[in-house]
């Protein structure tokens, strides 16, 4: 028994965005059907228990920054990434009218393209989104099992000693929640605040690999249209040349909503897309000290959370430069199409094509576009602050 997404006949309308919609809905917050009570209520509970924990993570990493910066760290490092996940997650319900509206778009963008060529390359982007969103998703998960595993190890390892009732992340709850009757209940409390992290990281950070892939498919299939409308013709006659000036038009339309598409995305995604890549360069960063600071077995959890965090970034960065790339191809498909075979009225179309597409399309983000640059950019960055802090550590 695996996963039924794994499949290679899995359908493909069921893959348009997976990721995003399965996670979101594991935490009561759905897009394209309507709210009910009792999603609205777990939704609300989720929320207000990624806060309650952000602030008990805060208030344990405040409290021994002075008298053991080891045990500060390693409540900050899930801290920044937890700040990140709510602010993520409040993005999303604030903008969830606006992300159902994109989702249905690309749908009906997408499911225009029945030709046997593209529906072979719209099922490639399609498995590619969500496998590899999805493996984002089992590391998440296997990194919220490594901190629960760390705690009942250390538990256990104790038993001897007066037992100490610990909670899988280092969070600052009342002291009644440290003993029994109360305490498996706020443990279970404390391990589904790794969970909503993961759930609403994931579902965030997937809905802009996703869409990016999904744009870059819709490219992709502008420059096999374009390269069939101008097709090599001797001497075209003036209704050949009408009719390619009307399929030339049409490309140009879809051309320019794709680009209309990528600006509403840009509007929805910027602030979540910032805080991930400012984030992450400390998250990154702290998971790498971490490392340094700890031994045995704790090395491995904070290795899995660094390649996860790693991983979502790469991602990111990844979508981008496809969907750039992408757009910068439809240029040169019209550049080394046969346009000089015809009038000067399909050419003119042609000449306004390849001038649109020598600006890529791109998502905008404060002060940079997520591409393989950037990331490399941001792993020096990680880098000169692990630096930094070793010489103070």
């Amino acid at each position: 028994m695996y996963p039924k997404y794994l499949s290679s006949d899995y359908p493909l309308d069921k893959h348009l965005f997976f990721v995003t919609r399965y996670s979101f809905g594991l935490l009561g917050l759905r897009f394209e059907r309507a709210s009910t009570l009792w999603s609205t209520l777990w939704l609300i509970f989720n929320f207000a228990n990624l806060a309650h924990c952000c602030q008990a993570e805060f208030s344990f990493g405040w409290h021994y920054m002075s008298t053991s910066p080891v045990d500060a760290m390693d409540a900050f490092c899930p801290l920044a990434c937890s700040l990140t996940t709510l602010f993520k997650m409040g993005c999303m319900w604030r903008s969830r009218v606006e992300v159902a509206a994109l989702i249905r778009r690309i749908r009906q963008l997408t499911e225009k393209e029945r030709n046997a060529e593209r529906m072979e390359l719209k099922r490639t982007y399609y498995r590619m989104a969500t496998l590899l969103a999805m493996l984002i998703f089992t590391l998440g998960c296997i990194n919220t099992g490594a901190f629960v595993l760390r705690s009942i190890w250390e538990m256990w390892a104790r038993r001897q000693l007066p037992f100490k009732y610990d909670m899988p992340f280092r969070m600052h709850f009342p002291a009644v929640a440290h003993r029994l009757p109360l305490y498996p209940l706020a443990y279970l409390y404390s391990t589904w605040s790794g969970q909503i992290t993961v759930y609403a990281f994931v579902g965030t950070d997937g809905f802009f690999f996703s869409f990016t892939l999904y744009v870059t498919f819709l490219l992709k299939a502008l420059q096999m249209d374009l390269q069939r409308v101008l097709k090599p013709v001797q001497d075209p006659s003036p209704r050949e040349c009408k009719r390619c000036c009307q399929q030339l038009r049409n490309i140009i339309d879809r051309h320019n909503e794709i680009v209309g598409i990528v600006q509403r995305f840009s509007v929805i995604m910027a602030a979540p897309t910032f805080a991930q890549f400012l984030s992450a360069s400390l998250v990154i960063a702290t998971s790498v000290i971490d490392i340094l600071l700890f031994s045995g077995y704790n090395i491995i959890r904070y290795v899995v959370y660094a390649g996860t965090v790693s991983s979502c970034l790469f991602l990111y960065c990844y979508g981008g430069t496809e969907m750039s790339t992408a757009s910068l191809e439809l240029g040169e498909a019209a550049y080394n199409s046969h346009w000089y075979l015809w009038n000067r009225a399909v050419r003119h179309r042609v000449y306004l094509l390849i001038l649109r597409a020598q600006r890529p399309i791109t998502v905008q983000v404060p002060f940079f576009a997520p591409s393989l640059p950037v990331f490399t950019a941001v792993i020096k960055f990680t880098g000169s602050i692990v630096a930094l802090a070793k010489t103070i550590l």
